[in-house]
């Protein structure tokens, strides 16, 4: 028997009790009325009917009903909700629209934008834009029509990356009207007590926060009036829902802007602390049956970031401590909590890496064009970015870690061996992520600064024009090499707690170097 809709007519029609002729996209109702039409429901009841079907064990179906099952394959554009066996070997069912695509009839303003971006998704150069595989994307399409602020922040995000891939200017990269529609469409959700916390307004917040970070070059400091709301509005909800999978993503991606935040700013990772630690391990467990392995790669390496502003801040503190004896015996708690979290962080990703290598999805190649000759070849985004964070992150231990043992007059050369060989891992890199384009280089400017320390002078130079030609498109550095190079280098030392994050460019070059005019960082 074929399917028959649970009620095809459009929501205006069922509400008024009136006869819809499901003319799509607007029924005539709603057209003489000169209001939106809602369109076909997403819920269909279909009644299969098989008389030869049988069960997974070759046996006929049962001539009675069988209670309802929760299945998880889909068939087509329809997800199977439940489904029931009938007498004789039919079976009864209802489906939705599958939630990984916006329906085909596209009948409002959300509908549009989700289609928008699910053809970004699907373009073929997608799985190597940074910015479709940031894990919450695809799960914004279906959430658009529930959130009017996620509407409008994706729509911008849309409007940004198209724009970015017709090579628009970087100063007119982000559509002004649209940029002020998704801000006051986040307003309009924070203000709602109904809207306020839910997951969809935090996602709207959390896209506006990666488009300031990556494309806007003209407002530098709304990155952290965003990342403020972010941290408020995730402290305030609690952790995340273990079951709704754009909320755990949500938290992952969300880790590494707090992260930065936390370390420029200061502030405790609640990431580590109960109950988000228990809930996040749940999250952990959900992913992980649903996630690519790379992917989860990912997450893993990146949960060992929330360490990093606790234990920079805490060097910090130690370095600028007066009393000699006092900094001597919290520099040696400090170099072993520092020790012990390598071991841990090694027995976690050297495995991931090794594991890469052998499966062949990171290959080192010849490049005469670095001044190391080689270069890696990575088969996936999220095989490179396991690669860069997992270099990175034992940099930055390793840099605090050797620091500890200058503070105690016992400096260990092996570990300025072992930073020289971090590094490297980080400059094979580089080719892949300079061939990635602009946005990617941006998001790996840090991994380029803590790496600057470890490179001799042809080295240094290298990587001085790939963090010129990053700073010439945000147009926040001056244009001499020196001064760059200073930020560079303070930068890289406030990262490990061995310096104060400069506020502008002429903080961190000096009143000599700055004679020559400002620039904002």
């Amino acid at each position: 028997m074929v399917g028959v809709a649970r009620s095809k007519r459009c929501q205006r029609c069922k509400r008024i009790k009136v006869k819809c002729d499901e003319k799509w996209p607007t029924c005539t109702p709603c057209l003489r009325a000169k209001v939106p039409c809602s369109g076909p429901p997403n819920l269909t009841k279909f009644i299969h009917s098989n008389q030869d079907a049988s069960t997974t064990n070759g046996s006929k179906r049962d001539e009675a009903a069988t209670p309802f099952s929760i299945l998880e394959k889909s068939a087509g554009h329809l997800e199977n909700i439940r489904q029931k066996g009938l007498p004789g070997g039919a079976s009864f069912g209802h489906f939705r629209m599958a939630s990984n695509e916006p329906r085909k009839n596209l009948t409002t303003v959300a509908d549009r934008v989700a289609a928008r971006l699910v053809g970004y998704l699907a373009h073929e150069d997608a799985p190597w834009d940074i910015l479709t595989t940031i894990g919450y994307t695809k799960h914004l399409p279906v959430r658009l029509g529930e959130n009017a602020a996620l509407r409008d922040s994706v729509a911008l995000m849309c409007s940004t990356w198209a724009n970015y891939r017709r090579n628009v200017p970087a100063a007119h990269l982000v559509d002004p009207n649209l940029y002020g529609k998704a801000l006051r469409s986040l307003q309009r959700a924070l203000d709602d007590r109904q809207q306020q916390l839910k997951c969809e307004t935090l996602a709207a917040a959390t896209v506006l926060e990666r488009l300031e970070v990556v494309f806007d070059t003209r407002r530098p400091y709304h990155r952290t009036r965003h990342i403020l709301g972010i941290q408020g509005l995730m402290i305030k909800r609690g952790p995340p829902d273990p079951y709704d999978d754009l909320d755990i993503h949500l938290a992952f991606e969300n880790h590494a802007a707090l992260v930065s935040h936390w370390l420029v700013e200061g502030g405790n990772n609640f990431y580590l602390t109960a109950p988000w630690k228990e809930s996040l391990q749940q999250a952990w467990r959900t992913l992980g049956t649903t996630l690519p392995t790379e992917r989860m790669d990912c997450y893993t390496i990146g949960y060992y970031f929330g360490y990093w502003p606790g234990l920079a801040h805490k060097f910090r503190s130690i370095w600028n401590d007066p009393d000699i004896s006092s900094q001597q015996a919290q520099a040696i708690a400090l170099r072993d909590e520092v020790a012990s979290l390598v071991e841990k962080l090694k027995n976690v990703g050297e495995p991931i890496i090794e594991r890469a290598r052998l499966t062949g999805r990171v290959v080192e190649q010849p490049d005469p064009e670095t001044p190391i000759g080689m270069k890696f070849h990575f088969k996936s985004l999220d095989t490179m970015s396991v690669f860069v964070s997992y270099a990175m992150i034992r940099t930055i231990l390793n840099r605090i870690l050797y620091n500890s043992t200058v503070l105690l007059n016992e400096p260990d050369e092996y570990l300025q061996a072992e930073n020289r060989q971090l590094c490297r891992q980080t400059w094979l890199c580089m080719p892949s992520i300079k061939k990635l384009g602009m946005v990617t280089s941006i998001l790996s400017a840090s991994p380029i600064y803590m790496s600057y320390e470890g490179a001799n002078e042809v080295e240094k130079e290298y990587l001085l024009d790939l963090i010129i030609e990053v700073a010439s498109y945000k147009g926040r550095y001056p244009k001499e090499r020196g001064a760059v190079e200073l930020l560079v280098l303070n930068a890289a030392k406030a990262m490990t707690g061995t310096s104060q994050f400069a506020t502008s460019v002429s903080s961190a070059m000096g009143p000599q170097q700055a004679a020559g005019g400002t620039h904002t960082m």
